[in-house]
């Protein structure tokens, strides 16, 4: 028989066992999707990179190694002209821009700078138009931008004319010169391209404000040799600029490293392990379900043994049969895959919208698709095959094969399948449940602020309209008046910053020792009278700041009761001094004039609360604030009033939100995230392990029912039959268990990065794990075992 009468004859077996075949499929299909999901958004963060940009994986990005941001212009420049690594470099900024077109209300939109040869750099141009030009960066050059794609659907209507017209942003006349490709949109989902005018400012060389650069690699350069020769240029700055650049170190990294982090490669490595489990699981599964199988089939096999069937023939035969398995479980998978990536890419957008990924399923992930197909089918299906192709042939004939398959030999591999699978059940549980309760540790930390019944909006002033600090001062008084006076509101608040999140600042005490290398730093947060109140903190001593804090006035400050508690212990802290410092350059002197409960700010993880210092809006307006609205309605309701008092002071202004506080203070944390996705391995994991002892048990009951019945014959009790067979059933549970959480262990500290305030070897999360995986079993010897006890003892006597 050639291969394409195998491939009829193991078509017309699958087809007269619908039953084994559709279970054999979906468990298949649910490792086979996973694991194609989990490898598409591999190779979109890890290896394709941003859509429609040419070379990703030979684009090198150059940053701070402290911080993973920033690059200097003028740090820049010297690169650029220096490094032979590189074919070219360019640089850019992110920043916002106030968009006033007269087509609809204004529109905060999020946009670039960048240097005139980015798009070339990245093998792109406009699809309308024209692009950046040398003399674009210019200073005084008139002021001109390029639309996103999307933007320009959304916004103009795809209309062509569009190239040409002026538009205000940031006040300032703009003329669009160009649109580029549809799904283009580089190095951030942005709106809107500026040109980076080489302004006085921009080239100081102390202005690293969430800069970057990049290029692609020269031909014959490599990652760690860029890095070495910047490196070195690092080094001859710091020489040459010891204030700005003595403690700057650059780096070079890939894509992932620079966007997606530096645990990017165990991140996702962690995730492809875990899915590579449930795939083991599911071939674990199928092996045990042949085997069982190779009862009924002993008298086929020997039958074609006996009529000169080679044992090759007989594998070959077999292995078809697995592969067509394997295959109708890879198309499935194909499909559970799309689903799958789409709803990860639905997840991250909601976690990061501005990085744009390359989520289709390309050649190297059908050929990724193909070859775990043909591996599961082969992997899975040889075991048995080898097993009946050495089938005892007079044994099998003689009254249908009973015991032919060497069943000893058949029983052990089978325990030792199922204790493989109740490991790699127990890994999966433990290391989602140290990442769900690191999430939950951070979900239920107390932040020190009531965020029931608090409307917030962002806004950010242009910097053109309103240049001076009065200028701000004055629009804010005009702003906290008007909100104060909407039907609803309790009251108002104005901070640069929300709870958890914010920048920190050097500072020094006065009268204290003073190390100018290791001068400690604390958040700083700039906020307006009734701050505490709003947010439902607490002033403990001293008085908050009044309208009489002013510019002019004396420098004060308020801090929190962890502050005090560490720099003035015993001590009264009103009246004392400390300063803060810009850079290596020191502010002013600034007088304690009262001490506030604490509230947790610039911690996302919120792990513990630091001690803050607080200015007053009036003696330090910044451009952005974020308003907060106590209400005594649901804060939702006031949100149309809010926007209608911002547009009544500003018309051209726009506003990000308003939305209730609650909601937005919760963090779609790491922890959250990819907690949910290995939960959700698990769980698969969990089902098949549980399926595939329940599957061992019953057809062990099945094969000792003759067994059963002479134990109950001779007096055994219902008790008795039930130990029996939980005793099968929970040996390769025990053994499974102790090896997996042994395991666990170790698989778990590669997570330990991504877990706050959790251990990788938590004892309550193994405990968890472990009584979910023992209830599972018990569940899944239950039926067989009641089975087992209903037994007839007279027809059992009888059975073949």
């Amino acid at each position: 028989m050639n291969l394409l009468g195998d491939i009829r004859l193991s078509f017309r077996t699958l087809i007269k066992n619908p039953g084994f075949t559709a279970v054999a499929v979906t468990m298949l299909a649910l490792g086979i999707g996973v694991n194609a999901t989990v490898f598409t958004v591999t190779n979109a963060v890890l290896f394709k990179g941003f859509p429609l940009v040419a070379g990703n994986d030979r684009l090198a990005y150059i940053s701070d190694a402290n911080s993973n941001c920033c690059v200097s212009y003028a740090d820049f420049e010297d690169y650029r002209a220096q490094a032979k690594s590189f074919e070219g470099m360019a640089i850019v900024h992110g920043l916002s821009i106030i968009l006033n077109d007269g087509n609809g209300f204004p529109e905060n939109i999020d946009a670039n700078e960048n240097s005139a040869d980015t798009f070339k750099l990245v093998g792109q141009k406009p699809i309308l138009g024209r692009d950046f030009t040398p003399a674009d960066e210019a200073p005084g050059a008139p002021p001109v931008a390029i639309l996103n794609y999307g933007f320009w659907e959304r916004r103009y209507g795809k209309d062509p004319s569009i190239i040409g017209r002026a538009v205000r942003m940031n006040g300032a006349p703009t003329t669009i010169i160009g649109v580029m490709p549809q799904g283009f949109s580089f190095p951030q989902k942005v709106e809107v391209w500026v040109p980076l005018v080489k302004t006085a400012e921009v080239q100081k060389r102390e202005k690293r404000d969430t800069w970057f650069a990049f290029g692609p690699l020269s031909e014959g350069a490599t990652f760690e040799t860029a890095l070495a020769e910047i490196e070195t240029i690092g080094k001859r700055l710091a020489t040459a600029y010891p204030l700005t650049n003595k403690d700057y170190r650059p780096r070079v990294g890939h894509f992932h490293e620079f966007f997606i982090g530096p645990n990017a490669i165990m991140i996702y490595g962690s995730m492809w392990g875990a899915v590579g489990f449930v795939l083991l699981i599911a071939c674990a599964n199928l092996a045990n379900l042949l085997l069982a199988r190779a009862m009924g089939r002993s008298r086929e096999i020997s039958v074609r043994i006996a009529l000169g069937a080679g044992r090759w023939r007989i594998i070959r035969q077999l292995l078809v049969e697995s592969l067509m398995l394997s295959a109708l479980g890879g198309l499935f998978g194909w499909w559970i895959a799309k689903w799958g990536v789409h709803t990860y890419q639905l997840a991250m957008a909601s976690k990061s919208s501005w990085l744009i990924l390359d989520y289709t399923m390309d050649h190297r992930v059908l050929a990724y698709l193909i070859a775990i197909s043909i591996g599961t089918g082969i992997l899975f299906g040889l075991a048995p095959a080898l097993r009946l192709s050495k089938l005892d042939v007079n044994s099998a004939l003689k009254d249908g094969g009973r015991g032919s398959t060497g069943g000893g030999r058949g029983k052990h591999l089978s325990a030792l399948l199922v204790t493989g699978e109740m490991a790699l059940a127990v890994v999966l549980l433990a290391g989602a449940g140290v990442m769900i309760r690191s999430f939950l540790k951070i979900h239920t930390a107390d932040m020190g602020v009531k965020a029931d019944n608090v409307l917030i909006a962002a806004l950010n002033l242009p910097s053109a309209k309103y240049p001076l600090p009065e200028t701000r001062i004055s629009f804010y008084d005009r702003l906290r008046t008007r909100l104060e006076a909407i039907p609803g509101v309790e009251s108002i608040a104005m901070a640069d910053a929300l709870p958890s999140w914010g920048s920190k600042l050097p500072f020094e005490l006065a009268g204290a020792p003073v190390d100018d290398l290791r001068r400690p730093t604390l958040p700083v947060l700039t906020i307006s009278p009734a701050y505490f109140r709003t947010l439902g903190a607490t002033l403990l001593s001293g008085r908050e700041f009044n309208d009489a804090d002013r510019v002019s006035g004396v420098p004060v400050a308020l801090v929190n009761q962890l502050f005090a508690n560490k720099y003035w212990r015993g001590e009264d802290p009103l009246g004392k001094r400390l300063r803060l410092f810009k850079g290596t350059m020191p502010e002013a002197w600034l007088t304690v004039v009262g001490v506030v409960s604490n509230i947790m700010q610039a911690d996302v993880t919120r792990q513990k609360f630091s001690p803050v210092v607080y200015l007053p809006y009036r003696q330090k307006p910044g451009v952005g604030m974020w308003v907060f609205a106590r209400t005594r309605v649901p804060p939702a309701s006031l949100g149309a009033a809010l926007r209608h008092e911002v547009q009544a002071v500003d018309s051209e202004l726009p506003m990000f939100g308003p939305f209730a506080m609650s909601p937005h203070l919760e963090i779609f944390w790491d922890s959250r995230f990819y907690g949910s996705m290995f939960l959700i391995f698990a769980a698969i994991a969990l089902l098949l392990a549980s399926i595939g002892l329940y599957a061992v048990i019953a057809h062990a009951v099945s094969q000792r029912t003759q067994e059963i019945g002479v134990r109950m014959a001779v007096g055994a009790k219902a008790r008795d039959i039930l130990k029996l067979v939980f005793v099968q059933g929970m040996i390769p549970l025990g053994i499974g268990l102790a090896i997996g959480l042994a395991a666990s262990l170790a698989v778990n500290r590669v997570l330990k990065s991504m877990l706050v305030q959790v251990s990788p070897s938590d004892p309550i999360t193994l405990m968890v794990a472990s009584a979910v995986l023992i209830l599972s079993a018990t569940l899944g010897c239950l039926i067989p075992a009641r089975r087992a006890m209903r037994v007839d003892p007279v027809i059992a006597l009888r059975h073949e």
